[in-house]
C-alpha cells in the first residue's frame, strides 16, 4: 500500500472521528428527556386581579334614606368640659368619592400587566430565541463549493460565502493576541487578519516539524469579515450535492464543522459560525467550544 493511500485514510478517519464526536448519545437522550418532561409541565401562572376604573359620567352610590318610624339613631350628650367632636357638613353639589371596587377574575390592562420575566416560574427570563441555522439552504439544494488544503487537510468553502482570495504576503505579527493569529497583512487600504489554519483547526496535531513544513501561499477570506484562513493550495471549485455531504446533526464544540464530504475526505465550513468564534478570539479547543 502507497504512503499516499496510508495518509489519505488516516486523514478520512480523522475527520469522521470529529463529526462523530458531535452527534448526540442514546444516554443524553435519555437523561435529558425526563428533566424536558417536567420543565414542561411548569406551574401556571394566574393573572392578578385588576381594579376597575369607573366610567367619567357614572352615578354616585345611592343613599338610603331611613323609613319613617324607625327609630332614631342616638346622640351621645358630651360631658361638661369635654369638646363634642366635630362634624363636617359636605357642600352642597360635590360629588362623593366613588370607591373602586375590583372584579372578580378580571386581567390587567395591557399597560399595568407584569413583564413577562416575573410571570415565568422563579423569575428567570425566557432563552434567547434560537440562531438560524446558516447552512440550512445548502442542505436542500446544489451549492458550489472552493476546495484547499493545509497540512494535507483538505478544507470547502460555499462560494456564496467566500469573500475573495488574496495572494500571500508575510503578516505583521501583533503583541498579545493568540498563537494561531498570525498577524494582519496589507491589502488596499485594508488590514486583514491572518488565522494560521492548520493550528486552528487540528490542534491536536499541530508539532513543530508540521509547523517547519508548512508553506502559506494564499488566503481565504471568510464572507463579508477581515478574517481570512492562511491557505497551502488552492485545489478547484466543485459542485456539491446535499446527499454528498454527512451533514453534523446537532451543535457541539465544533461549530465551524458542517459536516464531511464523503467522497473528497473534505471538511465542509460553517462559515458563519467561525467567524462567530474568531471574532470571541476562541479556538478550536474542546475546553473552549463546550
Amino acid at each position: 500500500m502507497s504512503q499516499n493511500s496510508t495518509s489519505n485514510r488516516a486523514m478520512h478517519e480523522y475527520l469522521t472521528a470529529l463529526l462523530e464526536e458531535e452527534q448526540p448519545s442514546k444516554l443524553d437522550d435519555l437523561t435529558r428527556a425526563p428533566l424536558e418532561r417536567l420543565l414542561a409541565k411548569g406551574p401556571a401562572v394566574e393573572p392578578p386581579p385588576v381594579v376597575e376604573t369607573p366610567t367619567v359620567g357614572t352615578a354616585p352610590p345611592v343613599i338610603k334614606t331611613p323609613t319613617v318610624g324607625t327609630t332614631p339613631p342616638v346622640i351621645k350628650t358630651p360631658t361638661v368640659g369635654t369638646t363634642p367632636p366635630v362634624i363636617k357638613t359636605p357642600t352642597v353639589g360635590t360629588t362623593p368619592p366613588v370607591i373602586k371596587t375590583p372584579t372578580v377574575g378580571t386581567a390587567l390592562p395591557y399597560e399595568e400587566a407584569l413583564p413577562y420575566e416575573e410571570a415565568l416560574p422563579y423569575g428567570k427570563a425566557p432563552p434567547p430565541p434560537q440562531q438560524p441555522n446558516a447552512m440550512a439552504e445548502y442542505q436542500s439544494e446544489p451549492f458550489q463549493a472552493l476546495f484547499f488544503s493545509v497540512a494535507g487537510l483538505n478544507l470547502a468553502v460555499p462560494l456564496k460565502s467566500l469573500g475573495g482570495i488574496h495572494k500571500w504576503q508575510t503578516p505583521k505579527p501583533l503583541f498579545g493576541r493568540p498563537a494561531w493569529y498570525l498577524g494582519m497583512m496589507p491589502h488596499l487600504e485594508e488590514q486583514l487578519n491572518v488565522v494560521d489554519s492548520a493550528r486552528w483547526v487540528m490542534p491536536e496535531k499541530y508539532t513543530e516539524k508540521l509547523a517547519a513544513g508548512l508553506n502559506y501561499q494564499y488566503l481565504v477570506m471568510l464572507g463579508a469579515s477581515n478574517w481570512g484562513l492562511a491557505c497551502e493550495q488552492l485545489i478547484n471549485t466543485d459542485t456539491l450535492q446535499p446527499e454528498e455531504i454527512k451533514w453534523r446533526v446537532a451543535s457541539g464544540k465544533r461549530p465551524w464543522l458542517a459536516g464531511i464530504v464523503k467522497d473528497k475526505m473534505c471538511a465542509l465550513i460553517n462559515v458563519e459560525a467561525l467567524i462567530a468564534l474568531l471574532e470571541q478570539g476562541l479556538d478550536n479547543s474542546a475546553k473552549d467550544n463546550k
